[in-house]
């Protein structure tokens, strides 16, 4: 027979982005950032908010990246397997933005991640004729895949009201969300003490889910962004500034090879858009 386990009588508190509880009579305030004196830019990995799809290697069970639970449709963060039901969502507060262009092998050769580019970098290879659009999509001289990819940073809100920086990356048939949720931030204009303002992007809560999409060359999960409302609390505002901040400098790293085990097999590689 289990013995039941005990349960501590002493106040908790929240630990604000982590789920965990804290007890209120030990003040971890006076050890805040000990253990992380000698980490810089490079130490640190921010996780995808992703969707499952079919060919996720995290939905098949024979693989080493499955993860129990998860269902195509469903949203998960690629770092701690965090799990957001495809009929529920989550809502999330956008803190940054960046254009990249992503390279990545040729399938037959593993599809792995070979690095970043810059727009007018790909815009000088073009020119120079080193890389060139096959059906929508843009390749090199030597087979490999250069996409166009939309960076959204953004802190997810989890439904214990918590959250966490996460990187929400679009891609292929994805891109004109992308434009449309840039339009929708850049002219909602709302009035202020002084007269009308564009709110920083911050400020507005949107609520995100999965739809089902397809076109002649297969079907996926897309993504969905609507505007829920305001950000709730002035603790949320100040740690989306500072993360915003943190990546206006640079200081934030992406490890696009993790958002889909290290392969550029992603959740929008049906369709076509990978070009200007």
């Amino acid at each position: 027979m289990a013995t039941a386990k005990k349960t501590s009588k002493k106040k908790e508190v929240s630990a604000g982005q982590g789920q965990d509880m804290v007890p209120a009579d030990l003040d971890m305030s006076q050890y805040a950032g000990a253990g992380l004196e000698n980490t810089d830019r490079e130490s640190f990995a921010i996780p995808f908010l992703a969707i499952a799809q079919k060919m996720s290697p995290q939905v098949d069970k024979d693989t080493d990246q499955y993860v129990e639970g998860l269902e195509v449709g469903d949203l998960f963060l690629t770092a701690t397997n965090e799990i957001f039901k495809d009929e529920d969502g989550v809502d999330v507060v956008f803190c940054g933005f960046r254009r990249v262009f992503l390279r990545w092998a040729p399938r037959d050769e593993g599809g792995r991640f070979k690095g970043e580019l810059a727009p007018n970098a790909v815009t000088a290879m073009r020119a120079n004729g080193e890389v060139q659009e096959v059906d929508g999509k843009l390749f090199a001289d030597d087979g490999d895949l250069i996409r166009d990819t939309r960076i959204h940073y953004v802190m997810v809100i989890r439904p214990d009201g918590s959250y966490t920086p996460a990187v929400v990356s679009l891609a292929s048939t994805q891109i004109k969300k992308s434009k449309m949720l840039l339009t929708q931030l850049k002219t909602y204009v709302a009035k202020g003490p002084k007269g009308n303002f564009t709110p920083p992007t911050f400020a507005h809560v949107f609520h995100v889910e999965t739809v089902a999409e397809q076109n002649d060359q297969g079907s996926w999960r897309g993504w969905k962004f609507t505007r829920k409302g305001w950000t709730p609390s002035k603790e949320m505002i100040h740690d989306c500034d500072s993360f915003s901040k943190q990546i206006a400098a640079d200081n934030v790293k992406v490890d696009h090879a993790a958002e889909s085990g290290g392969s550029s097999s992603s959740s929008d590689d049906n369709g076509s858009g990978d070009g200007f």
